[in-house]
């Protein structure tokens, strides 16, 4: 389990230009590493360390060791995730996977720090540059150190470095602590989740978390930084920096709040059920939609709720499941009739037995229903079970569920 906390230290002129260069022979060392990978088409920390050390060192003749080996291993997972993008998408475009752009940084970049480089003691830090090592003392809010104490497993193992637009050099330190085992609920009720445009969340007992407030705030600077960048003086311009990441700290927040709401919600909840919606990028991609729609699902944030949500209730013992999304808003959720028909706006009516209920309430239920159907024809979860394939290894007539267990280990050590 990682947490992180940034902090703005004090630093003098000279120190901050240690940190200027520091970035550039930093950014050097990564591009000269991620160019020997390539061009020699390996992966190996060992086989760079040995071939290209020496080089680099020439190249960059003030870069401390350790700040060289960071560089190297940021550039090892980054030539890693290239490789991968690329082995996939040379399956369907070929062309496009060679034309792919080689991982390259800046020298505007954000650095990483590992132990080895970077030392917290008591409220003094110090950190490796270029120059020499800066010592400065910082501030860490008192909610931070109370809720993740040293006394609980939580050391510091690393930090990012780096210069926002202003000019002023940021700390992100990282804290990490084992996994403590925390007992799942297994007696608790199973609850549907249904993400969309309008309603950020509607649960399968009713509950609406509205976007109002969101569709507003997101209408109010799209409008603004048109208006600005149409105007292109150099007033609109520091405006528009003036105003820039506010749109999305609001949402940030707004998906903090709701995704705490039900993690920690009064009701005895031994799951929240929700649909995989990792397929939504392939949609825009391939133009399923007009522009319109397009335009809302850019700027759909249920990737981010969805994080916040896994590792809150993780805290406390809810699992996080997911099934498939398909006709599970063309589906009635007493007669199970899919009929497209049904659905007028935020309603659903049902053409074959009359029900009527939010729309969006109608698919939290089908979510849940779905979850549970595939459950009892299991007999037991399985991990990453195929869409529409049942225990039997037959094709089944409607979708079925699918448990990510991977997809929430993985998020939960990312934050």
């Amino acid at each position: 389990m990682r947490r992180s906390i940034t902090v703005f230290p004090r630093l003098t002129d000279k120190e901050v230009s240690a940190v200027v260069e520091t970035r550039k022979q930093y950014a050097r060392a990564f591009n000269m590493s991620t160019e020997c990978l390539i061009n020699n088409n390996s992966t190996s920390k060992g086989f760079l360390h040995k071939v290209q050390y020496e080089t680099i060192k020439e190249g960059c003749p003030s870069l401390p060791t350790g700040l060289i080996q960071c560089a190297r291993d940021v550039a090892v997972e980054a030539v890693k995730t290239w490789n991968a993008k690329k082995t996939k998408l040379r399956q369907k475009h070929p062309k496009k996977a060679e034309r792919m752009r080689r991982p390259s940084m800046k020298e505007g970049c954000t650095m990483r720090y590992d132990v080895r480089t970077i030392t917290l003691r008591g409220s003094q830090l110090t950190f490796s540059t270029c120059d020499r090592r800066i010592r400065t003392i910082i501030s860490i809010p008192e909610f931070f150190t109370e809720r993740y104490s040293s006394s609980e497993g939580w050391k510091l193992k690393g930090a990012n470095i780096g210069m926002d637009r202003r000019g002023r050099v940021f700390v992100n330190l990282i804290y990490e602590c084992p996994d403590s085992v925390i007992e799942e609920n297994n007696e608790g009720k199973i609850v549907g989740l249904d993400r969309g445009v309008y309603n950020i969340v509607t649960t399968s007992d009713g509950v609406h978390y509205g976007a109002k407030d969101i569709r507003r705030v997101k209408r109010k600077y799209d409008h603004v930084r048109s208006e600005l960048q149409e105007k292109g003086t150099r007033s609109a311009k520091r405006r528009l920096k003036a105003i820039s990441g506010c749109e999305k700290r609001f949402v940030h927040d707004q998906n903090h709040r709701i995704s705490k709401r039900l993690a920690n919600a009064d009701e005895d909840v031994s799951a929240y059920v929700l649909e995989d919606l990792s397929s939504m990028s392939m949609l825009r991609l391939k133009g399923k939609s007009n522009k319109t729609m397009r335009k809302w699902l850019s700027n759909w944030s249920y990737a981010d709720l969805e994080f916040k949500l896994i590792y809150k209730c993780q805290r406390n013992g809810i699992r996080a499941e997911f099934v498939d999304a398909r006709y599970t808003s063309q589906k009635c959720s007493v007669c199970k009739t899919i009929d497209k028909a049904s659905r007028k706006g935020n309603r659903y009516i049902c053409r074959h037995c009359g029900s009527s209920m939010h729309a969006d309430t109608n698919a939290a239920i089908n979510i849940r229903d779905n979850y549970i159907t595939w459950v009892q024809k299991l007999g037991q979860a399985a991990v990453n079970q195929p869409y529409g394939w049942g225990a039997t290894g037959r094709p089944e007539t409607e979708p079925v569920g699918k448990t990510l267990t991977s997809k929430l280990s993985g998020l939960s050590q990312c934050h």
